[in-house]
């Protein structure tokens, strides 16, 4: 293939590997941040001190919902929530229930409502004023305002909240009920990765919903605090497997969204962290004396399962931070479970589903192949273009255009269908990086999914499948009908195998069992196309051997007028045998 060819096939794949190489960073690079960034040196989570001293969690009363999916607990001092964790065993940590809530003082509790433009205690006093399993009331009273907080538990980790705010006094009161959460992070879990690996689990953000567009902020982007509304849906601060959102419910959607964070800690008490914050600001009321009014919240705290999401409403799979291609990748998700439905193992549902998804871009494989190898047969009469013209480029360019021309090959046909397929790729990988089926979800011999393999026999540097699967790339890339010049074939070859390979070893293991079932699968695929490429370009030239000896028989060609007319047929069978397996 001579230099003018190559090209835009270079060009393309230098696109390719930029594009991949941007998306990987954002994967595996953490974010940055400053190391000499101002940090709070009061012990962390410790509120500024109110004018009346405020309850402490120990002492104020509890109220305790249940269901079969959760267990939560709200405190009398702020209202706020001050336990919540999951119920269902794949959510363990240490043979505990997963926990939440990650702060522990009642002014930074999640789930909080503030009454704001009234003398209202940032911390109020609530007692608990009726209970049951599944629904409670929590009631407190300040400054001629009365707040009756009911609270419903409900399937789908849910908790529905409706406040009545009822004016007590003998004047009108104008006031805003705002809803408030907060997260804690310590810097060493978000930064646990490093480099080569995902991000860590614990990585957090903000995120706000409106009925305009969405946001995603990380702790950089929210040290100087972010507002977006009005309409809006909703607010979340959300890891990679959880989330806790606060959803305005009725007619009444919120009037801003705010998210902001705070280095915190610094001490030998509270190690340097992340406070983030989340609040969704209501309408503001005007009550007459003896007025009342009711806010809808709902409340959603558990996993990013997406049927959970869906099932809440409200945008909340939104939620679901599966890459730039979004709507490729909720479709993925969705069918990853639809098959663990059926075969009830998740290693096997992640094959079954890279299975799927090679049959559908089955007709842009085989094209891209067909070009490739088209491509590798004409070869031959690309060096001796480039051999006759390699002084002149003007001639040189326009012989092998016509060589092109005469073979019906585009030299970039062979890289379109590729790049068309990578959207399908980002996205299963995306999803199966981030999906929270597979948090704690046993496969194959893997005791969790969403951990990187742990080795043969417990020695991490022996990792079978990641091995496997760069030995698998060397196999693919031998047979790969391409051609390629010295360079390029040492990357693909040796680089490219490597890098890959490194990666695995930090990477999820579900995804290390789509990356080995889709390079078998590519291989048997190749194998496939080749063999049947390999029949059509030997059925073609017998047709010319038979059309030259019937035309023989009439006339007989001068010996220097040219081949005759079923010698380049059997030139690309031959030259298809001669390359078979892509080798040179």
């Amino acid at each position: 293939m001579n230099e003018d060819s190559k090209r835009p096939l270079l060009t393309l794949a230098i696109f390719s590997v930029l594009f991949g190489v941007g998306f990987l960073l954002l994967q595996f690079v953490p974010p940055k941040h400053d190391p000499d960034a101002p940090a709070d040196e009061s012990p962390s989570l410790v509120a500024e001190t109110d004018v009346e001293t405020p309850p402490s969690v120990e002492e104020a009363e509890r109220l305790v919902l249940e269901t079969d999916e959760f267990r939560a607990e709200f405190t009398g001092a702020g209202g706020g929530l001050r336990s919540f964790t999951l119920k269902k065993e794949r959510f363990q940590v240490d043979g505990e229930p997963a926990e939440l809530v990650t702060t522990s003082l009642p002014e930074y509790l999640p789930f909080r409502q503030l009454v704001e433009g009234a003398k209202f205690p940032r911390v109020p006093r609530f007692s608990v004023e009726s209970r049951s399993a599944t629904e409670g009331v929590l009631r407190a009273e300040a400054d001629g305002l009365a707040v009756h907080r009911k609270l419903e538990a409900q399937e789908g980790y849910r908790i529905l909240s409706t406040t009545r705010i009822e004016n007590r006094g003998d004047r009108p009161r104008t006031i805003t009920l705002v809803d408030e959460s907060h997260h804690y992070v310590a810097r060493a879990e978000e930064e646990s990765a490093g480099f080569i690996a995902r991000p860590s689990p614990r990585l957090s953000h903000g995120f706000c919903l409106t009925t305009d567009d969405d946001e995603r902020k990380d702790r950089d982007d929210l040290l100087d605090g972010f507002t977006m509304g009005p309409g809006v849906r909703f607010a979340a601060l959300e890891n990679t497997y959880f989330a806790m959102a606060m959803v305005p419910t009725g007619d009444d959607l919120g009037v801003a969204c705010e998210l902001s964070a705070e280095n915190r800690g610094g001490t030998i008490d509270a190690p340097h962290g992340t406070l983030f914050e989340a609040r969704v600001v209501r309408r503001e009321i005007t009550l007459a004396p003896g007025e009342s009014a009711l806010v809808r919240t709902m409340v959603y705290a558990g996993p990013k399962e997406f049927g959970a999401l869906s099932a809440a409403g409200h945008g909340l799979d939104e939620v679901v931070d599966v890459g730039w291609f979004g709507f490729i990748g909720r479709g993925l998700i969705w069918l990853l479970s639809f098959i663990y439905g059926y075969v009830g193992e998740w290693g096997l549902a992640i094959i079954l589903l890279t299975l799927v998804v090679k049959i559908l871009l089955y007709p842009l494989t085989e094209k891209s192949f067909q070009s490739m190898a088209k491509m590798r047969l004409l070869k031959p009469e690309m060096d001796r273009i480039n051999e006759l013209y390699k002084d002149d480029r003007e001639k040189k360019g326009a012989a092998i255009m016509e060589l092109y021309k005469k073979h019906g090959v585009n030299p970039v046909a062979g890289c379109l269908p590729s790049l068309l397929q990578m959207p399908v790729w980002f996205a299963l990988y995306q999803s199966l990086s981030t999906n929270v089926e597979l948090y704690h979800a046993a496969g194959l011999w893997f005791d969790d999914l969403s951990a990187p393999d742990p080795g043969l026999f417990g020695i991490s540097l022996i990792k079978p499948l990641p091995l496997l699967l760069g030995g698998l790339m060397i196999v693919q890339q031998r047979l790969s009908p391409a051609a390629m010049d010295p360079v390029q074939a040492k990357v693909m070859m040796v680089v490219m195998p490597g890098m890959i390979t490194l990666f695995m070893y930090f990477l999820p293991a579900g995804l290390c069992v789509y990356m080995v079932t889709n390079s078998v699968l590519g291989i048997a695929q190749q194998q496939s196309i080749q063999v049947r490429l390999e029949r059509a370009a030997a059925r073609r030239g017998e047709d010319a051997v038979d059309s030259s000896t019937d035309s023989s028989s009439e006339e007989t060609p001068a010996a220097n007028d040219g081949p005759r007319p079923g010698k380049a047929g059997r030139k690309i069978a031959r030259g298809s045998r001669r390359h078979r397996g892509g080798r040179p």
